[in-house]
């Protein structure tokens, strides 16, 4: 399971006029986090590329404004039921435990699939991680990390919710007119916005606070190989991703409501297996005939509920592979 973590980049310099200066190594940063909660090791896919971990949040944020910090804890919103497992990886399973905290008993697990779990209104924030008390599937109640939950909403109900359509015209008001104040207030408060320039390549979290300057951030994320060229693409959310978001949502692009279309062509698993309880729309911007239809491209925008209401969850690109 991942977990979002900030990393505060520290330089110190040291400085002697008698001495000679030390040798300063680097430590490497790990290559992916998983939440303390469940502790279960995730085996890579043989057929899937490892995907990276989270941009460090904190080094998005201009100096005046607080960035978050390791001990930040999006809020427990109130009950909401039924909730969902999400951000689970299908090697790895939830554990409901005795009491809040990873120190207490394992009584059960869920799967990185389950649905139709309820609340029963007990919450608190321990170990920097918000947790709820559900009832067991397998009877009584038990304790769950809250950053695995997820409103539960069911295909039929968010495909005919007019406040999702209200929710990608402003996202597109917002991407257009790069106005951060309205992106921010679209994005889920619980988990902040997943975004992947590359299916397989870095996820970059957005909190709504961060989202608010994203648009004038020079901050560059190394967001992975790029399909096809396997170059490695580095840049600032302004310089990679949004150019490809303007042109899709600019474009007389069709909506696809939990239809990935033919973009499994191109990826194995267009949605990633740990947003498989995640509601979304595709954003297809159709090739033209002057490219023999090559030049299209596509936006998989994920939608969470909280508090009753559609936020933005994630945004993952997609574009023609030779």
């Amino acid at each position: 399971m991942k977990r979002k973590i900030v990393f505060p980049l520290l330089m110190i310099l040291i400085i002697t006029a008698c001495a000679p200066a030390p040798q300063v190594t680097s430590t490497p940063l790990p290559t992916s986090f998983f939440a303390t909660e469940p502790a279960t090791l995730i085996q890579a896919s043989p057929t899937l590329p490892i995907q990276t971990t989270f941009v460090p949040s904190a080094t998005l944020a201009p100096p005046n404004i607080p960035a978050n910090t390791a001990t930040s804890i999006p809020p427990i919103t109130a009950m909401n039921n039924p909730y969902a497992v999400v951000l689970v990886l299908p090697s790895d399973v939830l554990n409901i435990r005795s009491g809040a905290g990873v120190s207490n008993n394992i009584i059960g697990t869920l799967q990185s699939t389950g649905t139709n779990l309820n609340r029963t209104g007990p919450a608190t924030s321990t170990g920097g991680d918000r947790w709820v008390e559900i009832q067991n599937p397998s009877g009584g109640t038990g304790w769950v990390n809250a950053n695995f939950l997820t409103e539960q909403v069911s295909s039929s109900t968010f495909c005919s919710d007019t406040r999702v359509t209200e929710l990608l015209n402003n996202t597109k008001s917002a991407l257009l007119n790069s106005n951060g104040e309205l992106l921010s207030s679209l994005i889920s408060p619980v988990h902040g916005l997943d975004l992947r320039l590359w299916r397989y390549g870095t996820v970059a979290n957005y909190s709504p606070e961060e989202a608010k300057f994203v648009f004038e951030s020079t901050y560059e994320v190394s967001w992975g190989p790029a399909p096809g060229s396997g170059e490695e693409t580095k840049g600032s959310f302004s310089a990679q991703p949004l150019p490809k978001l303007k042109e899709v949502f600019s474009s007389s692009y069709t909506s696809n409501c939990n239809n990935t279309l033919d973009l499994a062509t191109f990826s194995v698993q267009p949605v990633p297996a740990e947003y498989t309880n995640i509601n979304f729309y595709t954003i297809y911007k159709p090739g033209t005939e002057q490219y023999g239809g090559l030049d299209w491209r596509a936006w998989i925008v994920g939608v969470e509920y909280v508090g009753g209401k559609p936020t933005l969850f994630a945004l993952i690109h997609f574009q023609w592979e030779p």
